[in-house]
């Protein structure tokens, strides 16, 4: 079973997301700020992290930079944003990102992503 860390602070966002993945069978681990988030994925990399650019107790992508230099074979990161600030697509590109979500995303669109990264025979089966 494929694992998936969600970083993201706003609760009712993530718990969507926790009941839409479990659904699709991932097992989820969650954390609700940068440091909780960059722990989590040190002590138990997962397979995939979602994660939310502006977060309590530092950016989303800062964590992701130090996810980068911290991990030896990084996960793929997916980036969710409610943010309209100008440039963040780019910074989450330069970082490597396997995605990138602004809110309100579409859940369909997420999860074909996701399933993408996760599994990428899935995407010949869907063609």
């Amino acid at each position: 079973m494929k694992r998936i860390l969600i970083i993201e602070d706003d609760e009712k966002i993530s718990k969507a997301l926790v009941l839409r993945l479990q659904a699709a069978g991932y097992a989820i681990n969650t954390a609700y700020d940068a440091v909780t988030g960059l722990s989590n994925a040190i002590k138990c990399p997962p397979d995939l992290i979602l994660l939310d650019i502006s977060l309590p107790a530092g950016s989303g992508l800062a964590v992701a930079e130090r996810i980068n230099t911290l991990l030896p074979t990084p996960p793929p990161i997916i980036f969710l944003t409610a943010s309209k600030q100008p440039g963040l697509l780019d910074q989450a590109c330069k970082l490597g990102a396997a995605g990138f979500f602004e809110k309100p995303y579409h859940p369909e669109q997420l999860l074909a992503s996701i399933a993408a990264q996760l599994d990428p025979s899935s995407i010949a089966h869907a063609a």
